[in-house]
Parts: structure tokens; sequence; C-alpha cells
């Protein structure tokens, strides 16, 4: 065999490991998982003054919220690992849930322990952004297992 041929009966290359979610940089559900996380993550941000003045401890949840949805966002673009797409729909559905129980009940805790808040243009914003974000995540895990049974 000449060094420009190529042999046809060298193995198939070994498969991606199960933990990367492969080919996923330019499809829209990472971008919009990624995007709508930023969107969450800064107007958590922007609201922390406004909740300082309530309870500091509502501050301080606001800002490691969206902390972690700006990390998330940049985590999930660059690193692309199942397991952050799992943690960002868990994540959020845990912010969605704790928005509803404090729209319709009232939280548990805090100075308007058990007193339902009206809901703000703001606030529907966000929890619409962590909507999205956490079904593209789920889409784009899906997405990932279906490429990889496929």
């Amino acid at each position: 065999m000449s060094a420009t041929t190529h042999d046809t009966t060298a193995a198939p290359r070994p498969a991606e490991p199960a933990t990367t979610v492969t080919a996923l940089r330019n499809s829209a559900p990472l971008a919009i998982a990624a995007g709508s996380s930023v969107l969450a993550g800064l107007i958590h941000y922007a609201v922390v003054p406004e909740h300082r003045s309530e309870w500091v401890w509502y501050a301080v949840f606001f800002t490691l919220l969206g902390a972690f949805q700006l990390i998330w966002a940049a985590a999930v673009w660059t690193v692309r690992r199942r397991w952050l797409f799992i943690l960002g729909v868990l994540a959020n559905a845990a912010a969605i849930s704790l928005w509803a129980l404090s729209r319709t009940v009232g939280l548990p805790f805090g100075p308007d322990a058990g007193e339902p808040e009206s809901a703000g243009v703001i606030d529907v914003l966000c929890v619409l952004a962590e909507a999205a974000a956490l079904t593209a995540a789920a889409a784009a895990l899906w997405n990932s297992i279906r490429r990889r049974q496929g």
C-alpha cells in the first residue's frame, strides 16, 4: 500500500464519552438556553437592591441565583456536558417553582411569610426566561441522547 492509500479495514473511531454533549455549540437549543439564562441572571442582579430593602436574605438569594445563572450559561456554552444540562433543568425548575409558590400562597419564610406577592412585568419576564432556559436545556440534552443512540 502506498502512503496516500487509506485502509478501509481500520477499526472505527471510538464514540465520544457519554458525558459530552457533542455538536451543540451552534445549535438553537444551546443558544436559547445560554441566552435565556443570561437574561434571567441579569434580571436577578437588577432586583437585588429592591430585595435588600425588604430582607437581606432575599438579596443574598437573588445574588447567588443570578451568579449561578450567568456562570451556568458560560459553562454550558463552553463545556457542553450532560450533567450541566441536567443541573440547568433542575435549577430553573426550582426557581420557577419558588416563584410560583411566592405568587400563590406566599413563601413560608421572611418578613411577609405566607402572604402571596403580586406578579410584576419584570418577574414574569424573568420566569419566562427561566422556562425558556429549562426547555432549551432539556431539548439539547434530549438531542444529544438521541444522537448518541442513533
